[in-house]
């Protein structure tokens, strides 16, 4: 090894191999359950001696190079999974620098801190908005649902009273507007601007008369209760209508679609929110009909669907491919594995789970659950669990798309022995 101190390469290697020994045995006295003992180096081959020999001692001994080669080498099989590599990297992250702690490896260190800083931030965003939609989807299925039993009890409600006698349950009386209703015998002579009895509206209107109007009005028990729940149902009515224009209003200023519209809006000052803007391509014609536009469930499922359908799935496998990597992070941690490339890996899982996530509204329904076995979820539910378990969906994906190959894979002749020539 007389060679070997005029190489500075060859130093350059001893002194790594001392610093990744240092790093190695610091690793294993402070792991749990260690391999290593108090037992003497010639009993276990590890010589911590060599760790601080001076360099120039060991590049004139073969001995003792050779027996540092086998000291380093034994201790990162006791330290295995980790690597000397991965210790001061995880050592970089977690303390920021340290003894043994290069430059290049503080700013990997620095640079994975900052890919997990945003895995974070951005997970908690991304539970956040699941979450706000998440509320607002089961908000307006059960507006509509309300909406749905409201309308079975009208019609329940109209049925019945369809069923009562004109004439002897309910009386017709006169409205005026600013005065008090008027009595109609039901004897009195037709007036030219009264209706037959046949096409008055029972009840009572729920908004006061514009001008003169004749109404009939319960006097029996039975019609009385009939239309004083008819009043409530169809009061109920119009709250719900309410609720569904807020709802639908909601859901426009969420739109990133609509961000530029609402901008240039509140920049030009206009009165019009844009809430009150009439869909694209909806004809003047039916602008009068705006209102209705703003308050039809129509547009709540549609919206409630592409939700349920498209996005949450999205934001779910995302989601779940986020809490993959917060928790793989903290067992690399633990054990002391961290690499270099985990921040990107990491920021490439998340994506190609939520990708995943938000293609399996083209493989299933978005109307009804999932089946698959004995379990049962929404698309959402099951996009969450995809991206947590990547890894196994995608062998679970190349071992199917692997036995449909193989079949179309051509199979291989038999191979025939070819004769040799006979030497000349």
């Amino acid at each position: 090894m007389s060679a070997t101190t005029k190489d500075p390469l060859s130093l350059q290697e001893i002194a790594r191999l001392q610093r990744d020994g240092l790093v190695l045995l610091g690793y294993l006295a402070e792991k749990p359950n260690r391999a290593m003992t108090d037992a003497p180096p010639d009993t276990n081959g590890i010589d911590p001696q060599l760790m601080i020999a001076p360099i120039a001692e060991i590049a004139g001994d073969s001995t003792k190079f050779n027996a540092l080669v086998r000291s380093v080498d034994l201790l990162g099989r006791a330290a295995a999974p980790a690597t000397a590599s991965s210790v001061r990297l995880t050592w970089a992250f977690l303390l920021g620098r340290g003894p043994e702690v290069l430059g290049p490896e503080q700013q990997r260190a620095k640079r994975l801190r900052l890919w997990m800083h945003v895995v974070r931030i951005g997970l908690l965003i991304a539970a956040a908005i699941a979450i706000s939609l998440l509320l607002k989807a089961d908000q307006g299925r059960r507006i509509v649902g309300q909406l749905a039993q409201v309308r079975g009890e009208l019609d329940r409600t109209y049925a019945e009273l369809w069923k009562l006698d004109r004439e002897r349950d309910f009386e017709i009386r006169r409205y005026e507007k600013g005065t008090e209703p008027v009595l109609v015998p039901a004897n009195a002579p037709a007036a030219p601007e009264r209706p037959t009895l046949s096409a008055m509206e029972e009840c009572w209107p729920l908004e006061p008369p514009t001008g003169t109007e004749y109404r009939l009005l319960p006097i029996k028990p039975q019609s009385q209760n009939l239309c004083s729940q008819l009043y409530q149902l169809k009061l109920r009515e119009q709250l719900i209508y309410a609720r569904i224009q807020t709802w639908n209003c909601d859901m426009v200023r969420l739109n990133p679609l609509n961000w530029a519209r609402s901008a240039v809006l509140t920049w030009r000052r206009s009165p019009i929110g844009v809430c009150n803007l009439p869909p694209l391509g909806l004809d003047s014609k039916v602008a009068q009909r705006l209102d209705d536009w703003k308050r039809t469930e129509l547009r709540t499922n549609e919206v409630i669907q592409g939700l349920s359908g498209y996005l949450l799935p999205l934001l779910l496998g995302g989601i779940g491919g986020g809490v993959y990597v917060v928790r793989r992070m903290d067992e690399v941690l633990r054990t002391a594995t961290l690499s270099a490339n985990d921040g990107i890996s990491s920021i490439g899982r998340i994506v190609l789970a939520a990708t995943f996530g938000g293609l399996l509204a083209m493989v299933f329904s978005t109307d009804e659950p999932v089946k698959l076995g004995s379990f049962s979820l929404t698309i959402a539910a099951w996009a969450f669990f995809l991206g947590y378990a990547l890894e196994t969906v995608l062998k679970t994906l190349d071992a199917a798309i692997e036995g449909v190959v193989g079949k179309l894979r051509p199979g291989e002749g038999d191979k025939k022995t070819v004769p040799m020539a006979p030497p000349p």
